[in-house]
């Protein structure tokens, strides 16, 4: 069995929803967060960086980084058509937006609610969070735009974009008025959460009431 070292409201979710899609069995550890967000000796012996998510595999191997471990397990289970087989025409844009949440939104996000941790200057923590939050901004323009009036990132086909970018929109501390401002991105959410199999996903997550 696959066991999940997790915490709610982080990178985890993606984890989580791919197997609740897929409808395979995961054990789930949520890990404690302990003063100054050191992370705990266990987690770290399994992953050097202390972070989640953090996945072993059923043959004890270690996976990290979030979106590695995506479009491994996507590929692993493909009846749960979450991601277009490498030969399918979508499967360029697949890896292109995926990637592109997870390496500039998914990072301005980590500035922008970590940004102490991004300068070794006390009184430039405003500056690293405000010019992230602009970032930040104008990257989800570029994504919404993508989105367009299309039904999903991909057109008329759902997959785990759909659900990397709900993730990621959860994330923001003012997360209605930043939804309340995006329709077409709302309206995403929506028709993501209101999935089965993903419902209960959402609640351990208490991303269930954002809107």
């Amino acid at each position: 069995m696959y066991k999940l070292y997790a915490r709610p409201g982080s990178g985890s979710f993606i984890v989580e929803a791919i197997m609740a899609e897929a409808g395979v069995p995961l054990e789930i550890q949520d890990v404690e967060r302990l003063p100054g967000r050191i992370p705990p000796d266990y987690l770290v012996k399994l992953n050097p960086l202390g972070q989640i998510p953090t996945l072993i595999l059923p043959n004890g191997e270690v996976m990290t980084e979030t979106a590695a471990i995506t479009i491994y397990l996507c590929d692993l289970y493909p009846k749960a058509e979450l991601a277009p087989a490498a030969d399918s025409p979508l499967r360029a844009a697949y890896l292109r937006w995926l990637l592109y949440m997870a390496t500039t939104i998914y990072m301005s996000d980590l500035r922008a609610i970590y940004c102490e941790r991004y300068t070794d200057d006390p009184n430039g923590v405003e500056a690293v969070k405000s010019s992230a939050l602009k970032q930040r901004n104008r990257q989800w323009d570029i994504l919404e735009a993508e989105l367009g009036d299309k039904p999903y990132l991909l057109g008329g086909k759902f997959s785990v974009l759909d659900i990397y970018a709900v993730m990621l929109a959860g994330w923001n501390r003012d997360s209605r008025e930043f939804l309340a401002k995006r329709p077409t991105l709302r309206a995403l959410y929506e028709r993501v959460r209101a999935r089965p199999k993903l419902t209960p996903v959402f609640k351990r997550n208490t991303m269930d009431a954002l809107t």
